[in-house]
């Protein structure tokens, strides 16, 4: 726009220039013509800038990072009058989020459309606001612009990868070497273990009706030699150490502790054993057990914002007591409350893992010696895939 009104306003001056030169009827019809232009220009774009919609399709709203989505925008010209030059910018709330174009120009006939596709991916996992930041129009001249401001967006999910991994050393649940060979055998059904809470996974055969009605809540019943290969998974989803990142780092941060967690949880569960998902304020799904496509959409959705310390979290689920073979424990650092937790859940005879992601400093070295010593594996897992 600028080169145009530079040219303009150089038309300009020559016209005066050849008048004072050459005075005559063709010069001053010129000069008249290029001052009317733009007047006329600014009416026809003024006119027809209130004519036109858009319409706007996302292929997809819940993809796997590094898939590609393809954000549609259709702008209809209502009008008789052609949209000479019009511009479509695209937005993002996220530096992870990228497209194949930020800016696309082009004309629209009248009564015709313009569709355009951008192609969509994003650097790391979350929730991504994309649509269109503002819709320019141009008069014929180039000369002036017409901004029409788009608040509509879609809210783009990116789930976490589920990469392969390298093998954990789990414990098989010590009932018996029936239990061991086929823990998936069908339960006796004639004795109840004990009562736990409702689980979407579970059967209608497994509520308790009597003490549903009790505790106005769905209970389920355990029964007798159901013991199964248990996993139970904790999260450190705070913001301890992601909070003194810059954005792109912390971003890049979380995804890998979630594309750690969920390839974990399918590792687990491609061998049978029964996962409970445990992360910081989860008041719903807290200890959510089922298979790893539930756990997944689970663990799709898990933020990382202020929920406390983790460490604290830890020492109330070690407070559980709770019957679990393995406990494998995902921190972003090694702090001393951890290590005593980890050692308190190994003193009650569970497989206990720490997951770690940081360069350790001398002193944390020492206490991955000591977690050692009591049989505690740590595993930094940026270097956990193969």
């Amino acid at each position: 726009m600028l080169k145009n009104r530079i040219t303009y306003g150089i038309v300009l001056v020559v016209l005066i220039l050849l008048i004072n030169l050459y005075e005559d009827s063709i010069t001053y019809m010129a000069l008249y013509v290029v001052l009317v232009l733009p007047i006329l220009s600014f009416a026809l774009a003024a006119l027809s800038r209130r004519q036109f919609t858009v319409e706007e399709s996302i292929s997809q709203d819940n993809v796997i990072k590094g898939e590609v989505v393809q954000y549609i925008v259709k702008v209809t010209n209502n009008s008789f009058l052609p949209h000479t030059s019009v511009r479509v910018r695209f937005k993002a709330s996220s530096s992870a989020v990228t497209a194949d174009f930020d800016d696309r120009y082009f004309s629209i006939w009248p009564y015709r459309y313009h569709e355009l596709v951008f192609n969509v991916s994003a650097k790391y996992r979350g929730n991504y606001e994309i649509g269109v930041a503002n819709i320019m129009l141009y008069d014929f001249l180039g000369l002036f612009r017409f901004e029409q401001k788009h608040d509509h967006a879609f809210i783009l999910m990116v789930r976490p990868r589920v990469m392969d991994i390298t093998t954990l050393h789990l414990s098989k649940a010590d009932s018996g070497m029936e239990n061991v060979k086929n823990f998936m055998a069908e339960e006796d059904y004639a004795v109840i273990s004990d009562l736990r809470k409702y689980q979407p996974t579970d059967g209608y055969k497994k509520i308790h009706w009597k003490a549903s009605a009790k505790k106005n809540e769905l209970v389920s019943k355990n029964y007798q030699n159901t013991r199964r290969n248990s996993v139970v998974v904790l999260l450190d989803n705070s913001l301890a150490e992601i909070d003194k990142k810059d954005d792109d780092t912390a971003m890049a941060m979380e995804d890998l502790i979630m594309e750690a967690y969920v390839s974990t949880l399918s590792y687990c569960s491609r061998l049978m054993f029964t996962c409970s998902l445990y992360y910081m304020g989860d008041e719903q799904n807290e200890g959510a057990i089922g298979g790893f496509d539930y756990l997944y959409t689970i663990a799709s959705r898990i933020s990382f914002v202020e929920h406390g310390h983790f460490d604290a979290y830890l020492m109330t689920y070690s407070k559980m007591q709770a019957d679990a073979d393995n406990v494998l424990i995902f921190s972003q650092e090694i702090t001393d409350g951890l290590f005593a937790t980890a050692q308190t859940l190994s003193l009650f005879g569970n497989n206990v893992m720490v997951f770690y992601f940081k360069d350790l400093q001398d002193h944390e070295h020492e206490k991955i010696a000591r977690l050692a010593e009591l049989g505690i594996v740590a595993i930094d897992f940026r270097r956990l895939f193969t």
